[in-house]
């Protein structure tokens, strides 16, 4: 396109520079070349105060409006520019179809399919109503909408593009890739090492699918590869907006959200009005939810994934009934949507025991997980590790587990839930070395965490650390569970003196029949044990806890042939 110019062409600015007696003034092309729209605009301007009402000025200042993002005020300067008496009949219809644009990228679809039908036929059109089509949802306009696109670059991103936004990233990589081999002309072979090369070595023209790409990788989990080709076009747009931003998020995944924090903030609101939405939004997150509550909420609808992570801010805050109601007014159609529904679910089911929540759960998690796009990823590979979970099927979970656990060596959320499925499957000895690393304070006094290890414990032939356990959490909520699942496990594995221990604990507490027979059947395990070889102070201490304060009427019935037998053998007591 020739740029409309503010001065005549033929004006000669070499004389002005070579002489030093005449100041150089720059002309919209210089610019627009750099990319410099605040500095197009603020020209534009000068020439609407001098006086010149020429179309063009209104046409380039809407234009540099939609390229700073600033579509609201794009779209009002063309509907002004639309009121204009004896428009040019091409100025006409292209204004028309600018406003169709500039309604898409504000989110406002009906308003948008309702300017394109004003519009003459085009390419572009053909384009906007691709995207409209499934933005709506419309297949069966989405597929004749396809049938239109031709073998040209523009067309073919556009393609590209609503894979990407439908979740079939290696399709989308596949149309990049055509694209780029199309105009090298160096053969490659057609593996991932020798596309790296293909990407380093691209033409400026198309250095932007340098971006593109990578934001597949990125989807893909391969943050690596994401930042290499992300590499290639940073170094010639170092003030990206859209590239700075998503070097952050990789930079968030390969290492923690302070290396993140720390690039994204480079891109500051001083120098950039595109994007700062998503840069607020993202800094968000890399806080772990930090002033999650003041700027989530106006985000909503604006940037895409704000709802879904205010709904898991919710989630994290025990408010799962406020994370389905953000859910609810959505269709799921991403991962992060199907997983947060999951979650949601299982939460539900936790305070209701409603069955149907579960078999929500487990139907989303396993639709992501065996899901062609998913199955082979990350999160993936935790979705249907989730499903076997709640389904029982341990061993199942462990061969997902298995295979991702090498990314979460210190996650103690990931290490948690691989623990209780190698306890579930009778790994003690594996699964109480990984309880032991867990930090988080909470999950270390949730009952759940408590219960497992003490299990652990007395499988590895330890149950006196159980006891320990039990002892600490005396007087809470979940003492008495604590206690009766340790004094089963220690019985069932003859290790009789904590079960006796334990079971005289609950016999104090609850005063039950059968709390009265586990410590009996228990302290004549202890002395069938020292008959065995085991030493006598278990004997010792068995009886103490027999004959106590309190002892139970019948108690003298059992003690009583215990320490004749005992006497007998001269085992002291």
């Amino acid at each position: 396109m020739i740029l409309s110019r503010s001065k005549p062409a033929n004006d000669n600015r070499s004389r002005g520079i070579g002489s030093g007696k005449r100041a150089t003034f720059p002309e919209l092309e210089d610019f627009i070349v750099k990319r410099d729209y605040t500095g197009a605009i603020t020209m534009l301007e000068f020439l609407k105060h001098d006086g010149n009402t020429d179309v063009w000025i209104s046409v380039w200042t809407a234009w540099c409006w939609f390229h700073l993002g600033e579509y609201k005020r794009a779209l009002d300067e063309y509907l002004e520019i639309k009121k204009r008496d004896n428009l040019v009949t091409s100025i006409a219809d292209n204004i028309a179809l600018d406003v169709a644009v500039c309604y898409f990228y504000l989110g406002m679809y009906k308003e948008s399919q309702d300017a394109v039908e004003e519009a003459p036929k085009c390419p572009l059109k053909s384009r906007l109503e691709f995207h409209l089509a499934h933005k709506l949802g419309d297949e069966e306009i989405l597929m004749q909408a396809h049938a239109k696109l031709r073998d040209v670059p523009e067309d073919q991103l556009s393609l590209a593009s609503v894979h990407y936004l439908r979740a079939h990233y290696q399709e989308a990589i596949d149309v990049y890739k055509k694209l780029l081999l199309e105009r090298r002309y160096t053969r490659y072979q057609n593996d991932e090492t020798d596309w790296v090369k293909v990407l380093l070595h691209i033409n400026s023209t198309y250095m932007a699918l340098n971006v593109y790409v990578a934001l597949c990788y990125y989807k893909l989990d391969y943050y690596d590869v994401s930042q290499e080709v992300l590499g290639v076009y940073l170094a010639q747009h170092p003030t990206s907006t859209v590239a700075g931003n998503l070097k952050a998020c990789n930079l968030f995944r390969l290492y923690n959200g302070k290396a993140a924090e720390n690039d994204l903030k480079q891109i500051s609101s001083e120098q950039h009005t595109f994007g700062q939405d998503l840069v607020k939004h993202n800094l968000v997150v890399f806080r772990n939810g930090e002033g999650a509550l003041k700027v989530l909420p106006e985000l909503v609808d604006v940037v895409p994934e704000a709802r879904l992570n205010l709904a898991g801010y919710r989630l994290r805050h025990r408010e799962p009934l406020e994370a389905r109601e953000l859910l609810e007014p959505l269709q799921p159609t991403s991962p992060l949507h199907y997983i947060l529904r999951a979650v949601v679910a299982v939460r539900l089911y936790n305070e209701t025991n409603d069955e149907e929540q579960m078999k929500l759960a487990q139907q989303s998690f396993h639709l992501v997980g065996s899901s062609a796009s998913e199955c082979d990823t990350i999160p993936g590979r935790q979705c249907m590790a989730s499903s076997y979970f709640l389904a029982g099927q341990f061993e199942e979970v462990l061969v997902y587990l298995n295979s991702i656990k090498s990314f979460f060596v210190n996650d103690d959320t990931f290490n948690f839930n691989y623990a209780q499925a190698k306890v579930a499957s009778g790994f003690y000895r594996e699964a109480e070395e990984c309880l032991l690393t867990i930090q988080d304070e909470t999950i270390r006094n949730s009952f759940t965490y408590l219960a497992c290890l003490c299990r652990c414990h007395v499988m590895n032939k330890e149950a006196h650390l159980a006891w320990e356990i039990c002892v600490k959490s005396a007087g809470t909520p979940d003492s008495f569970a604590l206690l009766q699942l340790v004094a089963n496990d220690s019985y069932r594995m003859g290790q009789f003196l904590v079960a006796a221990k334990a079971f005289h604990m609950l016999d104090k507490l609850d005063g039950g029949p059968e709390m009265w027979e586990g410590l009996r059947g228990a302290v004549c395990g202890c002395a069938q044990a020292v008959a065995a070889g085991a030493p006598s102070s278990q004997l010792r201490d068995a009886l103490a806890l027999l004959r106590g304060p309190r002892a139970h009427p019948r108690a003298e019935h059992i003690a009583r042939p215990i320490a004749k037998w005992a006497q007998q053998n001269r085992i002291p007591v």
